[in-house]
């Protein structure tokens, strides 16, 4: 077993750091830098690598839907990318802020949402927009993350939004399953298909 499992030197050379080396926190992020790593590394939707539906084929791989507090439909963006990339959740939110006034406060419950903040922290995406929003993580999402992430975005624990657990596109695409089948490649069709 000790020859299988990986050392602590092995680990932090994964993560880009040293032994010794302190941990520490990036700009105004309160969860440190190793935990938000840990969930980084945890999460298939963080990783904006993996492609969960074929570019070659279709032309949309997906939808990302965002949705009010009682679970209605806002926006739909139709994802045109292999993996759930971040810019996709952005273009949603700037979308939501340019509708309501300026001095109104979003809570954004999000599976991933210690990712998306530290994105737009670190790269100053929302620029101008970030200090409007709160970011939290829906509740069955959160027991996934580290602990540290967990004391800071779980949605209980942030004043704002009460009872909301965040799963409202869960439930949502629970309704619309049935559409799925009929509707699976309603993208462009591919160039390859016109010219036969």
């Amino acid at each position: 077993m000790e020859t299988k499992r990986p050392t602590r030197k092995s680990i932090l050379a994964q993560r880009g750091r040293q032994e010794g080396e302190e941990d520490g926190y990036e700009e105004s992020m309160k969860v440190p830098k190793s935990a938000l790593d840990e969930c980084n590394q945890s999460f298939t939707a963080a990783d904006e690598k993996r492609q969960k539906a074929s570019t070659q084929f279709f032309s949309d791989t997906g939808i990302m839907a965002l949705l009010c507090r009682h679970d209605r439909v806002l926006w739909l963006a139709n994802m045109t990318s292999a993996g759930e990339k971040q810019y996709y959740a952005i273009a949603l939110l700037r979308r939501l802020l340019s509708h309501l006034p300026p001095w109104w406060t979003v809570g954004v419950l999000y599976d991933i949402a210690c990712q998306l903040h530290r994105s737009c922290v670190k790269w100053g995406l929302l620029e101008g927009l970030l200090d409007r929003i709160t970011f939290a993580i829906s509740v069955f999402h959160a027991y996934g993350h580290q602990w540290p992430c967990q004391l800071i975005y779980h949605p209980r624990k942030c004043i704002g939004f009460g009872f909301t657990d965040g799963e409202g596109c869960e439930r949502f695409w629970s309704l619309i399953r049935k559409l799925v089948p009929v509707l699976r490649v309603v993208g462009v069709c591919p160039s390859y298909l016109l010219s036969n």
